[in-house]
Order: structure tokens, then sequence, then C-alpha cells
């Protein structure tokens, strides 16, 4: 089917217009003072029907600080042939997050007076969190009070989002998941539960600036290798920089693996090789000399006795 459907307050119109073939669900926010400063869009690419991590998630960012649109993308024709350095996978999900990066650039899109939808760019200058609809999250929208401690609060999503966007200000990227990263290299974040990180791996919940935005999602367009490989990429390479939340706020939902790769999801940090002590060539060889000069010396010692 060619044409596209867009979901705009619960009512569906069709249009012939290239857009991506995204699906839009909006929802209506009541007006505070820092509503509306960041954009989430829930990525619909892997859930199951019975599933309920979209409403899940929808509650977790619930707060009118954050904007949040639920979106689906129909996966493209597999390319022929498919590069060397892609799995089909990791193609289509270089395909459906260049597509929702797309879309927050240049979203909403609205019917214009012949009723086709067009972008209107009202969140360009968002930060904007992608996460897919495979997360899970026990952060709640405006956090809990101990029990045992009634004074000590711990923040919601609203506050540990506001609180990276100020603390990090010049980070990035904002990884509200992390796997196989290499905790062992991390720097602190003054003030926060954040931290400097140079292999975060994960795409499955990431906050971009806006420059980060349009920077990857450029970058996806003739990318060969996966999104994950080209963050890490940048990161290690310091052309960006990049903050992990820690502990995760955001993980992989495991009752949906179907592989070891994704079991592999649970662990946050890359195993760290133990350290063993080694003898060196140079004490071979030290020992190796001294044996010699002992059987030299014994012979002599033999020789010279003799008779």
């Amino acid at each position: 089917m060619s044409d596209k459907e867009v979901i705009i307050a619960e009512k569906v119109i069709s249009s012939d217009k290239n857009v991506e073939n995204i699906v839009v669900e909006n929802k209506e926010v009541e007006v505070v003072d820092d509503i509306a400063s960041v954009l989430v869009i829930i990525l619909q690419c892997e859930t199951k029907p019975c599933d309920d991590n979209i409403i899940n998630l929808k509650w977790v960012f619930s707060d009118p600080y954050f904007t949040v649109q639920v979106c689906a993308v129909d996966p493209p024709p597999a390319p022929v042939p498919l590069p060397k350095t892609l799995t089909l996978d990791e193609y289509n999900e270089n395909y459906m997050m260049r597509k929702a990066l797309t879309y927050a650039a240049e979203g909403p899109y609205l019917p214009n007076g012949q009723g086709n939808p067009e972008p209107k760019f009202w969140w360009m200058g968002l930060p904007v969190i992608i996460v897919k609809d495979s997360s899970v999250s026990n952060i709640t929208p405006e956090g809990t009070t101990t029990v045992d401690l009634p004074d000590r609060h711990i923040g919601g999503m609203k506050k540990r989002i506001k609180t990276a966007l100020d603390k990090a200000k010049s980070a990035d990227l904002f990884f509200l998941c992390k796997w196989n990263d290499a905790c062992d290299k991390y720097t602190d974040v003054p003030n926060s539960n954040l931290k400097w990180t140079i292999q975060p791996t994960a795409t499955q919940a990431i906050m971009y600036t806006p420059t980060t935005r349009d920077y990857v999602r450029e970058a996806l367009v003739t990318a060969t290798i996966s999104l994950s490989t080209i963050l890490n990429n940048n990161i290690v390479q310091g052309t960006l920089l990049a903050t992990v939340f820690v502990p995760n706020i955001i993980d992989f939902d495991i009752d949906l693996a179907t592989s070891n790769t994704d079991y592999a999801k649970l662990n946050e940090c890359a195993p760290i090789p133990t350290e063993t002590t080694t003898t060196s060539n140079t004490s071979y060889i030290i020992w190796f000399i001294i044996i010699i000069i002992l059987i030299l010396l014994v012979a002599w010692v033999l020789i010279q006795i003799s008779p």
C-alpha cells in the first residue's frame, strides 16, 4: 500500500504524500511552565501485540514535560545485495531510526488546506528520546518517597532527564540504556547519576540533542555499518560526547528475547579481562644463561680435579 496513514487526535487521514510510512499517535497535554521540553518517540518495531510495553512507556513519560509520540515505520525492501557489514536486522534498524529522527526534526505532520499532511517543524529545537517498544522501566513519572526515609525522594523520569540536560550541557548523547559498556573507563558527571562513557553500545533508548539528531540521521543515509557501531565509533573518536545513566533507567524487556544476543543486553558492562602474572621472555633468558654458566662451572671443576 503506497498511501500513508497518519493518526492525529484519534482521527485517520490518508495521503499519497511521501512522508515515509510513519504512523503517529498524538497526545494532548496540559499547560505547565516547562511543558513539552523534550520529545519522546516510542518506536513501535518489536513488541508483540499482547504486550503492554507501550502503555507502560507512555505512563513513564506521562509528565507534561514530555511530548510523547508513538510511531511505526514500515520496514524497507531489503537491498540487493545487502552490505556485508550489515545484517538485515541492523539494516532495518538503521532505516527505522533514520525515519524516526527525521520525524523528530520535521514533525508533526498535520493536514494542510487540501487535507494533505505536511511537516510543521514544531520540535526541531527540542532534544528527542527515541525508545524502542521492547523497553521496560521501573522509574515512575514523578518519583517516590522511601518508606524508611520519608525525607528522601527518589527522582522520577522528568527529574532525571531534566537533571541530565542541566548537569551535562556539553553532551551530545544521553543513553538511558546501555550494554557491553566499558564501565572501567567511566568518569563522573558531577552532581548526577551520569557517567561519561566511550562504549555504550545500546540503541534501546537514547536522547539526542537537536544537532546530534541531524548529524546521526545524515550519517544513516549511506551507512554500511550498524547504528550502534556508528555511535560507538564517533564517541571513541571524540566526535560525539556521550553520557550514560548508572544504573539504566530503561532496559530491554527480557521476555522478548529470542537469541543469546538479546540475553546479553542485560549486561550493562563488558567483561574486564582478569589481570594475570606472566613470566616475561627476559626472565626465561636470564635463567637459561644462569643454568648454562652453572653447567660450565661444574664441568670446569670436574676437569680440574680429575687425574
